[in-house]
């Protein structure tokens, strides 16, 4: 499969898109100084829930984060190091933390203070063992490592020994820092640039592009200790980068509530904070078909669609979708194969819980950082995330209420109205108003100010 991983790399984000045949299947953006799985901090416990079992600690951000499993290891006012584990999909939750430091390398996963080796389960039982005792020879005590898949893939097992020396140096590094600093903060930049493209860089049918000068020779450095991999390619430095594929204009259909289905189907999509939600509707279908094999072929496709967007958007946690309504037993059980299929695809470990008596699908989905949409989109101002706006009519008796209650509370005199051009018609045309003296402006929701009166 033709793989293209395109990097464009700017002064205030990074954007990565990667392409299957030419179609975006997964998207990831970069923001310096937003904190990411895998970052590292300074920390300070700044107090214990023991009925949680863990630790608020202060790292730095806006909200502390929370440290569970602590039991009688820590107290308040204690120093640590802790890595980012997962990012909430809410404003309103902090990050959740890990004690135990986990730093990726291509061929490992190396765990200092946590003792124990471990081989991946891609790996063949054989080379599971042989992963093992080549590792295990060359920790010590208070090491861990996690033997990675492409460990299978080495002929000249020096390059292993070779990274492992350079995760140590890492370590070392990161101790220093995390010693000198003087209040909690990060200690390391988000991995997500440099776990994405090592993800791509041993395809030999993929191509990395990017536009930093920078991007380009770290990655062309690691591809040439590789024995095969991807073709790396530099663009020019500040070319709109992204122009040249079918990128944008498929994110932004991603990023809307309705998803048309090449049938004539669509799903809406609903983001919560406990799940996201998916309802299949048939649309425009005009298929000649029975009602049970419509439905079927519907939800089929539906499906389909659903993955895709769960991929491209990285939504996790808790995925529901409501299929249309399928009596065969036959039919359910080939959508639960068809998730199981597809979802091999996806680095975010799809899981397919069945099927409920409602025709609910459950999935759930690994979170891999924040939902694209978290990301690139913020709240309305005017609905605050509801979907939706109040009417002309409603703003209009809600800027008549505020004016009465500025009266009321003595701020006598003329206003500053800014309101949409449909609200103002209103205003001109509601007798109530002549009780008060205003100026219109055009603006957004509404915004009622006091002017300085002039006599």
């Amino acid at each position: 499969m033709k793989r293209q991983l395109i990097i464009d790399a700017g002064p205030f984000e990074t954007r990565m898109a990667l392409l299957e045949e030419n179609t975006l299947v997964e998207y990831v953006p970069v923001i310096p100084d937003v904190p990411a799985p895998g970052m590292l901090y300074r920390g300070k416990v700044l107090r214990v829930d023991t009925s949680l079992d863990g630790a608020f600690v202060e790292i730095g951000e806006e909200l502390p984060g929370f440290l569970p499993h602590v039991g009688k290891r820590l107290h308040q006012g204690d120093l640590c190091l802790v890595e980012i584990k997962a990012v909430p999909t809410t404003q309103t939750k902090g990050l959740v933390l890990t004690d135990a430091v986990r730093l990726s390398g291509r061929y490992m996963v190396y765990c200092p203070g946590t003792p124990g080796i471990h081989a991946s389960r891609k790996l063949s039982p054989e080379l599971q063992t042989e992963a093992i005792a080549y590792a295990k020879v060359r920790c010590t005590p208070e090491e861990g490592l996690i033997v990675r898949t492409d460990f299978g893939g080495l002929t000249d097992r020096s390059a292993f020994d070779a990274e492992l020396k350079r995760l140590r140096e890492e370590w070392g590094s990161i101790q220093q820092r995390y010693l000198a600093s003087l209040r909690p903060g990060s200690l390391t930049e988000s991995p997500e640039i440099r776990d994405f493209y090592r993800r791509i860089l041993p395809d030999p049918e993929a191509d990395i592009i990017t536009n930093s000068p920078a991007l380009f020779s770290r990655i062309s450095a690691e591809r040439a200790a590789l024995p095969g991999g991807a073709t790396v390619l530099e663009a020019t430095e500040g070319t709109l980068l992204f122009d040249r594929f079918p990128i944008e204009p498929t994110l932004e259909r991603a990023l809307r509530r309705k998803i048309w289905l090449p049938s004539g189907g669509f799903l809406v999509v609903d983001v919560t904070e406990a799940f996201t939600v998916y309802d299949v509707n048939s649309g425009k279908d005009t298929r000649k078909l029975s009602p049970e094999d419509k439905a079927f072929a519907v939800n089929m496709e539906a499906v389909r669609a659903v993955l895709a967007h769960l991929r491209l958007c990285r939504i996790g946690g808790i995925i529901l979708v409501d299929l249309i309504d399928m009596k065969n037993p036959e039919h359910q059980s080939a959508v639960l194969d068809m998730v199981l299929e597809f979802g091999k695809r996806d680095m975010g470990e799809v899981h397919a819980e069945g099927i409920t008596s409602l025709g609910i699908l459950q999935l759930t989905r690994k979170r891999t950082g924040l939902p694209v949409g978290s990301v690139m989109q913020e709240l309305c101002r005017s609905c605050q995330g509801c979907g939706h706006h109040r009417t002309p009519r409603v703003t209009e008796g809600e800027i008549r209420r505020t004016l009465a209650r500025k009266q009321r509370s003595g701020q006598v005199g003329q206003y500053r109205i800014l309101c949409s051009k449909e609200v103002q018609k209103l205003i001109r045309q509601d007798p109530l108003m002549a009780d008060f003296r205003f100026v219109l402006e055009t603006g957004g929701d509404f915004t009622v100010e006091s002017l300085p009166d002039s006599k």
